[in-house]
Protein backbone atom coordinates (compact mmCIF):
# COMPACT_ATOMS: atom_id res chain seq x y z
CA UNK A 1 0.00 0.00 0.00
CA UNK A 2 1.30 3.45 -0.86
CA UNK A 3 0.25 7.07 -0.49
CA UNK A 4 -0.10 8.96 -3.78
CA UNK A 5 -1.00 12.45 -4.95
CA UNK A 6 -4.14 12.78 -7.05
CA UNK A 7 -1.96 12.98 -10.18
CA UNK A 8 -0.59 9.50 -9.23
CA UNK A 9 2.80 10.81 -8.03
CA UNK A 10 4.21 8.57 -5.27
CA UNK A 11 4.46 10.19 -1.84
CA UNK A 12 5.71 7.15 0.07
CA UNK A 13 5.03 3.48 0.70
CA UNK A 14 3.43 2.39 3.96
CA UNK A 15 5.37 0.32 6.46
CA UNK A 16 4.19 -3.27 7.13
CA UNK A 17 2.84 -2.10 10.51
CA UNK A 18 0.85 0.69 8.85
CA UNK A 19 -0.55 -1.73 6.25
CA UNK A 20 -1.65 -4.08 9.02
CA UNK A 21 -3.29 -1.18 10.83
CA UNK A 22 -5.23 -0.15 7.71
CA UNK A 23 -6.30 -3.74 7.00
CA UNK A 24 -7.73 -3.86 10.53
CA UNK A 25 -9.48 -0.56 9.96
CA UNK A 26 -11.02 -1.81 6.71
CA UNK A 27 -12.31 -4.98 8.39
CA UNK A 28 -13.48 -3.08 11.52
CA UNK A 29 -11.44 -5.42 13.71
CA UNK A 30 -9.41 -2.76 15.55
CA UNK A 31 -9.98 -1.84 19.18
CA UNK A 32 -8.54 0.45 21.84
CA UNK A 33 -5.66 2.80 20.91
CA UNK A 34 -5.31 1.20 17.45
CA UNK A 35 -8.60 2.80 16.37
CA UNK A 36 -7.30 6.27 17.25
CA UNK A 37 -3.94 5.53 15.61
CA UNK A 38 -5.59 4.44 12.35
CA UNK A 39 -7.88 7.47 12.31
CA UNK A 40 -4.99 9.84 12.90
CA UNK A 41 -3.01 8.33 10.04
CA UNK A 42 -5.97 8.46 7.64
CA UNK A 43 -6.88 12.01 8.66
CA UNK A 44 -3.33 13.12 7.91
CA UNK A 45 -3.52 11.62 4.40
CA UNK A 46 -6.99 13.11 3.84
CA UNK A 47 -5.93 16.57 5.05
CA UNK A 48 -3.06 16.51 2.55
CA UNK A 49 -5.63 15.80 -0.21
CA UNK A 50 -3.94 12.50 -1.07
CA UNK A 51 -5.13 8.97 -1.95
CA UNK A 52 -4.07 5.40 -1.18
CA UNK A 53 -2.98 2.96 -3.89
CA UNK A 54 -3.10 -0.79 -3.20
CA UNK A 55 -0.21 -3.08 -4.22
CA UNK A 56 -2.31 -6.24 -4.31
CA UNK A 57 -1.96 -6.45 -8.12
CA UNK A 58 1.14 -6.15 -10.30
CA UNK A 59 -0.71 -5.06 -13.46
CA UNK A 60 -2.86 -2.25 -11.98
CA UNK A 61 -3.23 -0.05 -8.94
CA UNK A 62 -6.63 -0.05 -7.24
CA UNK A 63 -7.02 3.43 -5.72
CA UNK A 64 -8.87 4.32 -2.52
CA UNK A 65 -9.96 7.66 -1.13
CA UNK A 66 -10.60 8.56 2.49
CA UNK A 67 -14.15 9.84 2.86
CA UNK A 68 -15.86 11.39 5.84
CA UNK A 69 -19.41 10.32 6.58
CA UNK A 70 -21.24 13.62 6.90
CA UNK A 71 -23.83 12.20 9.31
CA UNK A 72 -21.59 10.23 11.66
CA UNK A 73 -18.31 12.13 11.45
CA UNK A 74 -16.43 8.84 10.93
CA UNK A 75 -13.73 8.20 8.34
CA UNK A 76 -14.39 5.59 5.64
CA UNK A 77 -12.03 3.91 3.16
CA UNK A 78 -13.68 3.90 -0.26
CA UNK A 79 -12.55 2.54 -3.59
CA UNK A 80 -12.49 5.25 -6.25
CA UNK A 81 -15.20 4.96 -8.93
CA UNK A 82 -14.10 2.76 -11.87
CA UNK A 83 -10.91 1.78 -10.05
CA UNK A 84 -9.52 -1.70 -10.91
CA UNK A 85 -10.72 -4.62 -8.79
CA UNK A 86 -8.45 -5.73 -5.95
CA UNK A 87 -6.78 -9.14 -6.05
CA UNK A 88 -8.83 -11.99 -4.52
CA UNK A 89 -8.45 -12.02 -0.75
CA UNK A 90 -7.29 -8.40 -0.50
CA UNK A 91 -8.77 -6.81 2.66
CA UNK A 92 -9.59 -3.67 0.67
CA UNK A 93 -11.76 -5.47 -1.91
CA UNK A 94 -14.73 -3.43 -3.14
CA UNK A 95 -17.76 -3.80 -0.93
CA UNK A 96 -21.14 -4.17 -2.63
CA UNK A 97 -22.44 -1.66 -0.12
CA UNK A 98 -20.17 1.00 -1.62
CA UNK A 99 -21.94 0.83 -4.96
CA UNK A 100 -25.33 0.96 -3.24
CA UNK A 101 -24.23 3.96 -1.16
CA UNK A 102 -23.02 5.82 -4.25
CA UNK A 103 -26.27 5.12 -6.07
CA UNK A 104 -28.27 6.41 -3.10
CA UNK A 105 -26.06 9.44 -2.48
CA UNK A 106 -27.94 12.40 -3.90
CA UNK A 107 -27.16 15.94 -2.94
CA UNK A 108 -30.45 17.77 -2.51
CA UNK A 109 -30.54 21.33 -3.86
CA UNK A 110 -30.32 24.08 -1.26
CA UNK A 111 -33.68 24.63 0.38
CA UNK A 112 -35.24 27.42 2.41
CA UNK A 113 -34.96 26.71 6.14
CA UNK A 114 -37.82 28.00 8.26
CA UNK A 115 -36.93 30.01 11.39
CA UNK A 116 -37.59 28.67 14.90
CA UNK A 117 -37.02 25.04 13.83
CA UNK A 118 -34.02 23.08 15.24
CA UNK A 119 -31.38 22.86 12.53
CA UNK A 120 -29.96 19.34 13.08
CA UNK A 121 -26.63 20.26 11.50
CA UNK A 122 -24.67 17.32 12.92
CA UNK A 123 -25.42 13.88 14.36
CA UNK A 124 -25.19 13.09 18.08
CA UNK A 125 -22.65 10.78 19.64
CA UNK A 126 -23.86 7.47 21.02
CA UNK A 127 -22.31 4.43 22.71
CA UNK A 128 -21.64 1.38 20.57
CA UNK A 129 -22.17 -2.20 21.71
CA UNK A 130 -18.41 -2.50 22.30
CA UNK A 131 -18.44 0.53 24.58
CA UNK A 132 -16.70 2.76 22.08
CA UNK A 133 -17.96 6.08 20.82
CA UNK A 134 -19.70 6.66 17.54
CA UNK A 135 -22.07 9.24 16.17
CA UNK A 136 -25.76 8.81 15.64
CA UNK A 137 -26.44 8.95 11.90
CA UNK A 138 -30.10 9.96 12.26
CA UNK A 139 -32.51 10.33 9.40
CA UNK A 140 -30.69 11.77 6.37
CA UNK A 141 -33.85 13.64 5.40
CA UNK A 142 -33.64 15.54 8.68
CA UNK A 143 -29.99 16.49 8.27
CA UNK A 144 -30.09 20.10 7.17
CA UNK A 145 -27.54 21.30 4.68
CA UNK A 146 -25.07 23.87 5.97
CA UNK A 147 -25.21 25.54 2.55
CA UNK A 148 -29.00 25.87 2.82
CA UNK A 149 -28.52 27.67 6.14
CA UNK A 150 -25.96 30.10 4.71
CA UNK A 151 -28.12 30.89 1.67
CA UNK A 152 -31.22 31.32 3.83
CA UNK A 153 -29.36 33.78 6.07
CA UNK A 154 -28.15 35.71 3.00
CA UNK A 155 -31.72 35.93 1.70
CA UNK A 156 -33.32 37.01 5.00
CA UNK A 157 -30.61 39.55 5.82
CA UNK A 158 -31.01 41.13 2.38
CA UNK A 159 -27.40 40.65 1.29
CA UNK A 160 -28.71 39.54 -2.11
CA UNK A 161 -30.32 42.97 -2.66
CA UNK A 162 -28.48 46.15 -3.61
CA UNK A 163 -29.73 49.72 -3.79
CA UNK A 164 -27.86 52.92 -3.01
CA UNK A 165 -30.27 53.95 -0.25
CA UNK A 166 -29.94 50.47 1.36
CA UNK A 167 -26.13 50.44 1.36
CA UNK A 168 -24.53 49.15 4.59
CA UNK A 169 -20.94 48.92 5.72
CA UNK A 170 -19.36 45.54 6.57
CA UNK A 171 -20.12 45.86 10.30
CA UNK A 172 -23.82 46.43 9.58
CA UNK A 173 -23.93 43.52 7.11
CA UNK A 174 -22.56 41.09 9.71
CA UNK A 175 -24.90 42.57 12.32
CA UNK A 176 -27.83 41.65 10.04
CA UNK A 177 -26.51 38.09 9.74
CA UNK A 178 -26.15 37.77 13.53
CA UNK A 179 -29.68 39.08 13.99
CA UNK A 180 -31.02 36.47 11.56
CA UNK A 181 -29.03 33.74 13.34
CA UNK A 182 -30.92 34.48 16.55
CA UNK A 183 -34.07 33.06 14.88
CA UNK A 184 -32.42 29.71 14.09
CA UNK A 185 -31.92 27.27 16.99
CA UNK A 186 -29.09 24.74 16.80
CA UNK A 187 -31.17 22.61 19.17
CA UNK A 188 -34.47 23.27 20.91
CA UNK A 189 -34.26 26.75 22.53
CA UNK A 190 -30.54 27.16 21.70
CA UNK A 191 -30.25 30.13 19.26
CA UNK A 192 -27.41 29.75 16.75
CA UNK A 193 -26.37 33.34 17.56
CA UNK A 194 -25.36 32.20 21.09
CA UNK A 195 -22.69 29.94 19.59
CA UNK A 196 -21.72 31.94 16.51
CA UNK A 197 -18.49 33.87 15.93
CA UNK A 198 -18.26 36.20 12.93
CA UNK A 199 -14.48 36.26 12.76
CA UNK A 200 -12.28 33.32 11.82
CA UNK A 201 -9.03 33.39 13.80
CA UNK A 202 -7.50 31.46 16.71
CA UNK A 203 -8.73 33.96 19.31
CA UNK A 204 -12.38 33.66 18.28
CA UNK A 205 -12.15 29.88 17.82
CA UNK A 206 -10.86 29.60 21.39
CA UNK A 207 -13.63 31.90 22.63
CA UNK A 208 -16.26 29.72 20.95
CA UNK A 209 -14.62 26.55 22.23
CA UNK A 210 -14.69 27.92 25.79
CA UNK A 211 -18.40 28.77 25.55
CA UNK A 212 -19.23 25.35 24.12
CA UNK A 213 -17.26 23.46 26.79
CA UNK A 214 -18.97 25.37 29.60
CA UNK A 215 -22.46 25.14 28.06
CA UNK A 216 -25.13 23.07 29.79
CA UNK A 217 -27.87 23.62 27.19
CA UNK A 218 -26.62 20.83 24.91
CA UNK A 219 -27.37 18.14 27.56
CA UNK A 220 -26.56 14.79 25.87
CA UNK A 221 -26.39 16.31 22.40
CA UNK A 222 -23.14 16.85 20.54
CA UNK A 223 -21.76 20.31 21.28
CA UNK A 224 -21.32 22.44 18.19
CA UNK A 225 -21.14 26.04 17.09
CA UNK A 226 -20.67 28.09 13.92
CA UNK A 227 -17.95 30.35 12.54
CA UNK A 228 -18.91 32.87 9.85
CA UNK A 229 -16.43 35.08 8.03
CA UNK A 230 -15.33 36.42 4.67
CA UNK A 231 -12.30 34.39 3.55
CA UNK A 232 -9.87 34.78 0.66
CA UNK A 233 -9.74 31.19 -0.54
CA UNK A 234 -10.76 27.60 0.22
CA UNK A 235 -8.25 25.13 -1.17
CA UNK A 236 -8.07 21.38 -0.52
CA UNK A 237 -9.20 21.25 3.13
CA UNK A 238 -8.01 24.65 4.27
CA UNK A 239 -9.61 28.08 4.63
CA UNK A 240 -7.26 30.99 3.98
CA UNK A 241 -7.68 34.59 5.07
CA UNK A 242 -5.45 37.53 5.93
CA UNK A 243 -5.23 36.43 9.58
CA UNK A 244 -3.31 33.19 8.96
CA UNK A 245 -0.69 32.37 6.34
CA UNK A 246 -1.03 28.65 7.07
CA UNK A 247 -4.82 28.63 6.83
CA UNK A 248 -7.34 26.75 8.98
CA UNK A 249 -7.90 23.02 8.46
CA UNK A 250 -11.36 21.52 8.19
CA UNK A 251 -12.11 17.80 8.26
CA UNK A 252 -15.36 17.38 6.35
CA UNK A 253 -16.98 18.56 3.15
CA UNK A 254 -16.82 21.88 1.32
CA UNK A 255 -20.34 22.73 0.17
CA UNK A 256 -20.31 25.39 -2.52
CA UNK A 257 -23.09 27.27 -4.27
CA UNK A 258 -23.98 26.60 -7.88
CA UNK A 259 -22.04 23.36 -8.37
CA UNK A 260 -18.83 25.13 -9.38
CA UNK A 261 -15.86 26.31 -7.33
CA UNK A 262 -15.30 30.06 -7.53
CA UNK A 263 -12.38 32.15 -6.36
CA UNK A 264 -12.60 34.44 -3.36
CA UNK A 265 -13.57 36.45 -1.57
CA UNK A 266 -16.07 33.98 -0.15
CA UNK A 267 -18.58 34.22 2.67
CA UNK A 268 -17.91 30.98 4.56
CA UNK A 269 -19.94 29.27 7.29
CA UNK A 270 -18.11 26.51 9.20
CA UNK A 271 -19.41 23.94 11.67
CA UNK A 272 -17.22 23.70 14.80
CA UNK A 273 -17.36 20.60 17.01
CA UNK A 274 -15.32 17.75 18.52
CA UNK A 275 -14.78 14.97 15.96
CA UNK A 276 -15.09 12.20 18.57
CA UNK A 277 -17.10 11.71 21.75
CA UNK A 278 -15.32 12.83 24.91
CA UNK A 279 -12.73 14.83 23.00
CA UNK A 280 -11.82 18.33 24.17
CA UNK A 281 -10.26 19.08 20.79
CA UNK A 282 -12.63 21.15 18.66
CA UNK A 283 -12.28 21.18 14.88
CA UNK A 284 -13.83 22.79 11.84
CA UNK A 285 -15.99 19.99 10.40
CA UNK A 286 -17.96 21.05 7.30
CA UNK A 287 -17.73 24.36 5.44
CA UNK A 288 -20.27 26.05 3.14
CA UNK A 289 -19.28 29.02 0.98
CA UNK A 290 -20.84 31.59 -1.33
CA UNK A 291 -18.67 33.92 -3.49
CA UNK A 292 -19.22 37.60 -2.75
CA UNK A 293 -18.44 40.77 -4.67
CA UNK A 294 -15.76 42.07 -2.29
CA UNK A 295 -14.66 41.88 1.32
CA UNK A 296 -16.65 45.06 2.00
CA UNK A 297 -19.73 44.15 -0.07
CA UNK A 298 -21.24 40.70 0.59
CA UNK A 299 -23.50 40.61 -2.48
CA UNK A 300 -23.48 37.00 -3.83
CA UNK A 301 -21.61 36.22 -7.07
CA UNK A 302 -22.56 33.14 -9.10
CA UNK A 303 -19.42 32.81 -11.28
CA UNK A 304 -16.05 34.57 -11.52
CA UNK A 305 -16.92 36.06 -14.91
CA UNK A 306 -19.65 38.13 -13.25
CA UNK A 307 -17.35 40.19 -11.05
CA UNK A 308 -16.32 42.96 -13.45
CA UNK A 309 -19.78 43.68 -14.95
CA UNK A 310 -21.40 43.34 -11.50
CA UNK A 311 -19.10 46.00 -10.05
CA UNK A 312 -20.02 48.17 -13.04
CA UNK A 313 -23.72 47.67 -12.32
CA UNK A 314 -23.27 48.68 -8.66
CA UNK A 315 -21.43 51.83 -9.77
CA UNK A 316 -24.16 52.57 -12.34
CA UNK A 317 -26.94 52.14 -9.76
CA UNK A 318 -25.15 54.67 -7.51
CA UNK A 319 -24.83 57.11 -10.44
CA UNK A 320 -28.53 56.79 -11.33
CA UNK A 321 -29.43 57.43 -7.67
CA UNK A 322 -27.45 60.67 -7.83
CA UNK A 323 -29.67 61.64 -10.79
CA UNK A 324 -32.84 60.93 -8.84
CA UNK A 325 -33.63 57.44 -10.19
CA UNK A 326 -33.70 54.71 -7.56
CA UNK A 327 -32.87 51.25 -8.96
CA UNK A 328 -32.88 48.08 -6.85
CA UNK A 329 -30.95 44.95 -7.91
CA UNK A 330 -31.91 41.54 -6.55
CA UNK A 331 -30.37 38.11 -7.08
CA UNK A 332 -32.31 34.91 -6.24
CA UNK A 333 -30.05 32.62 -4.21
CA UNK A 334 -32.38 29.83 -3.17
CA UNK A 335 -35.34 28.00 -4.65
CA UNK A 336 -35.13 29.58 -8.11
CA UNK A 337 -34.50 27.94 -11.47
CA UNK A 338 -32.44 30.79 -12.89
CA UNK A 339 -29.63 31.54 -10.43
CA UNK A 340 -27.64 33.61 -12.95
CA UNK A 341 -30.49 36.12 -13.28
CA UNK A 342 -30.28 39.60 -11.80
CA UNK A 343 -33.55 41.52 -11.58
CA UNK A 344 -33.31 45.32 -11.65
CA UNK A 345 -36.39 47.39 -10.75
CA UNK A 346 -36.80 51.15 -10.54
CA UNK A 347 -39.10 53.38 -8.56
CA UNK A 348 -40.74 54.20 -11.90
CA UNK A 349 -41.95 50.60 -12.26
CA UNK A 350 -39.46 49.63 -14.96
CA UNK A 351 -38.09 46.07 -14.69
CA UNK A 352 -35.00 44.67 -16.45
CA UNK A 353 -33.69 41.13 -16.09
CA UNK A 354 -30.01 40.57 -16.95
CA UNK A 355 -27.51 37.72 -16.94
CA UNK A 356 -23.79 38.42 -16.70
CA UNK A 357 -22.74 34.91 -17.80
CA UNK A 358 -21.53 34.07 -21.29
CA UNK A 359 -23.65 30.90 -21.38
CA UNK A 360 -26.98 30.27 -19.59
CA UNK A 361 -26.97 27.78 -16.71
CA UNK A 362 -30.73 27.33 -16.68
CA UNK A 363 -33.83 28.27 -18.66
CA UNK A 364 -33.93 31.82 -20.00
CA UNK A 365 -36.27 34.05 -17.96
CA UNK A 366 -39.69 34.34 -19.57
CA UNK A 367 -39.78 38.11 -19.65
CA UNK A 368 -39.88 40.71 -22.40
CA UNK A 369 -37.05 42.76 -20.95
CA UNK A 370 -34.16 40.29 -20.61
CA UNK A 371 -30.60 41.00 -21.74
CA UNK A 372 -27.40 38.95 -21.63
CA UNK A 373 -24.18 40.87 -21.02
CA UNK A 374 -22.34 38.63 -23.50
CA UNK A 375 -24.53 39.98 -26.33
CA UNK A 376 -23.05 43.47 -25.97
CA UNK A 377 -19.82 44.55 -27.67
CA UNK A 378 -18.28 45.98 -24.51
CA UNK A 379 -18.91 46.77 -20.87
CA UNK A 380 -19.44 50.42 -21.80
CA UNK A 381 -22.22 49.63 -24.31
CA UNK A 382 -23.87 47.41 -21.68
CA UNK A 383 -23.73 50.23 -19.11
CA UNK A 384 -25.19 52.69 -21.62
CA UNK A 385 -28.06 50.32 -22.44
CA UNK A 386 -28.96 49.78 -18.75
CA UNK A 387 -28.70 53.50 -18.00
CA UNK A 388 -30.88 54.36 -21.01
CA UNK A 389 -33.46 51.75 -20.03
CA UNK A 390 -34.04 53.32 -16.61
CA UNK A 391 -33.35 56.98 -17.40
CA UNK A 392 -35.34 57.44 -20.62
CA UNK A 393 -38.67 58.14 -18.90
CA UNK A 394 -37.22 60.16 -16.07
Amino acid sequence: MRIIEKNATLVRSLTPAEEELLAGFASASLSGPAVLQANQMLMKVRSANQWLACDCRKDALPVLNIALNGDTGRLILRNNPDTPEHAPGCPFTKDEREADERRNETTPPPAWLAPDTPLRLIGDFRKTAEGGAAAEPGDRREQQHLLSLLLTWIEISGLNVYATHLKKDLTAQFAELRSVASRYPLLERVPASNYLETRLDMKHMMMLKSRLREATVFANHRRHGLLLDCVDQIKARKLFNARSEDGFDFQGHHLYWGGSRTTGPLLALALYSPATAGSHFYELIHVASVPVLSRAHLFPVYRDEEREPLKALVSLIDWMASKGVKVLMRRPVIGGQVMDELVLTSDQDRVLSVSLLEQPVGPEPETEHFKRYADFKSLETFRKYVAGFFMRER
